[in-house]
């Protein structure tokens, strides 16, 4: 059951945080609530920003396949670049952690040999932020002057936006190109495999209201999506 066990990432207080927004999302499968994602932005006290995932399977699917991951991304405060994550795997029977560290023009695994970095980096979650921050980014051929860090392998992203009048939303669909680097993680959790994986149709919305994220859905194979919907408490 793959598309049970993406389920996701896990937000952590810390005492450096200033402030923080807070964003919630449901995660469905054919109509069926499987899992809540939360996503805590923060700016820190020492001008980094700390953005954390926490996504957990629901109901019948907690019973099957319990899952609870987290994800941190440490930023510079503009979002340029990543500095380092830590990734945090429960599912089931599987206990994994997981870091990034982005030092000296080399990118450092907690599992693997160092890798020179090409260019500045993001993780694929971070750019996701990244995109509330910049919507001048959400156009269509817009150029990023990072790639995109995923366990191992980078890519360059490329997104086509399309405006939804209805939602008043940018609709972002994402490409990514595979320009260096081999897998260090086996995949894990199918948030970010599913961000990542194949050539299956991805797209996040932005609600031009407040630039945060409102929507998406990821596809799964065999005409199945796994679609999120933001959420508010």
């Amino acid at each position: 059951m793959k598309f049970v066990k993406f389920l996701i990432v896990f937000p952590f207080f810390t005492a450096l945080l200033q402030g923080a927004d807070t964003l919630y999302y449901d995660i469905s499968l054919l109509g069926i609530k499987v899992a809540g994602v939360e996503i805590i932005d923060s700016l820190r006290r020492d001008a980094s920003r700390e953005i954390m995932y926490r996504a957990f399977t629901v109901g019948a699917f907690d019973k099957v396949y319990d899952t609870e991951n987290r994800y941190y991304f440490y930023t510079d405060s503009a979002m340029t670049q990543m500095d380092s994550l830590r990734k945090i795997i429960h599912e089931h029977d599987l206990e994994q952690v997981y870091t990034e560290q982005v030092r000296n023009g080399m990118i450092h695994y907690s599992n693997a040999s160092p890798m020179e970095s090409i260019l500045p980096l993001h993780h694929v979650l971070s750019f996701l932020i990244y995109l509330q921050y910049h919507p001048e980014k959400r156009v269509t051929g817009a150029p990023f002057n990072f790639l995109l860090s995923d366990e191992g392998e980078l890519y360059h992203p490329e997104v086509r936006v399309a405006y939804n009048a209805a939602k008043d939303q940018d609709e972002v669909y994402f490409t990514l190109y595979k320009v260096a680097g081999v897998e260090v993680l086996e995949p894990t959790d199918v948030f970010n495999w599913m961000i990542c994986a194949g050539s299956g149709e991805r797209m996040m919305a932005y609600s031009r209201k407040d630039n945060k994220i409102s929507e998406g859905f990821f596809a799964l194979g065999w005409g199945l999506h796994l679609r999120a919907k933001r959420v508010y408490k």
